[in-house]
């Protein structure tokens, strides 16, 4: 393999031109970079706004503040973009925030009126996910640019992707991709070199905290989850009728008869109550089921074990 000198080549010239091209005309941009874990996305999209602003602004204005991590920041940053102005911003990881397995999502509908409407604002917006598909179909089809990074050349410290110019069709929503072109001839290969070095450790540490408060999220919603497939049973509780009328045949060993005289009941009501609170003893929960105790399996009698039971309070 011929060793490329990079220094040569200019470096994005094609996607940055495009885009300066698309901001004079009126146009919002929105650039998706696709690609395996470890080839460069995140790099790749910090470097293209470090040259979009130096391109439109004449000075690199980019910030790890410019990085987008959820929807109402992508709401603000729309919402206070001055289309007088260059406005940049980042989405890492938009297949996270907006997966196209919940395209009728709160998210992925609140995103796609925003980037229906973000012509007038003429922001530009790049955003990375692992996959082409795994993006929202809504927001795969508002794409102007699709760039998907190959491999970083570690020697040179540099970044490999191949860019594609996205064309919609609106009446059959079928995508079609077109090279983009330098001096009339399709550019297939695109280097990036590395981003500021601060802004990228600050980048880094931003998109750590991003990635702890998603976990937690997923925690949570995991945890929430389950706690509603496996329901802590409901355990009856003794009531102080059935403790009372326990003290009395269990301990005090009175007959039902002579308790039914005593509280002025009916023996068939002090048999009943018995029943149930043998029902009660008679099943115990174990990982959060319901099993009978394998040393009873007689429900009919009355005979309560004393040590099953607590000393009554009356």
């Amino acid at each position: 393999m011929r060793d490329i000198d990079y220094d040569n080549i200019p470096e994005a010239d094609v996607i940055v031109n495009y885009i300066e091209a698309r901001k004079k005309k009126g146009f919002y941009s929105l650039v998706l970079t696709a690609g395996l874990p470890g080839t460069g996305k995140s790099s790749l999209d910090l470097r293209l706004a470090e040259l979009i602003s130096i391109k439109l602004c004449g000075e690199n204005i980019i910030t790890e503040e410019n990085v987008i991590s959820d929807v109402l920041e992508l709401i603000n940053f729309v919402r206070n973009a001055d289309k007088n102005k260059v406005c940049i911003c980042i989405i890492e990881e938009i297949s996270v925030l907006f997966p196209s397995r919940r395209a009728m999502a709160h998210d992925n509908v609140v995103v796609g009126k925003i980037l229906d409407t973000a012509r007038k604002k003429q922001v530009i917006i790049l955003a990375n996910a692992p996959i082409w598909t795994s993006v929202d179909s809504h927001i795969r089809a508002l794409g102007n640019l699709y760039i998907e990074t190959l491999r970083i050349n570690r020697k040179k410290n540099v970044v490999i992707a191949k860019a594609l110019r996205l064309q919609t069709n609106p009446g059959t929503g079928k995508t079609y991709f077109h090279w983009l072109k330098r001096k009339k001839k399709e550019v297939h290969r695109i280097f990036f070199n590395k981003p500021n070095k601060d802004t990228w450790n600050n980048y880094e540490n931003k998109k750590d905290k991003f990635m702890d408060e998603l976990y937690e999220e997923l925690k949570n919603k995991t945890l929430k989850k389950k706690g509603k497939e496996v329901k802590a049973p409901r355990i009856k509780s003794i009531t102080k009728r059935e403790m009372e009328i326990y003290d009395l045949v269990v301990r005090k060993g009175l007959t039902q008869q002579e308790v039914a005289d005593k509280l002025g009941v009916t023996q068939g009501n002090i048999s009943r109550l018995l029943l149930n609170l043998k029902e009660k003893m008679n099943f115990e929960y174990k990982n959060g089921r319901r099993e009978k105790k394998s040393n009873d399996n007689d429900t009919n009698k009355t005979n309560i074990p004393l040590k099953l039971l607590p000393v009554p309070q009356l």
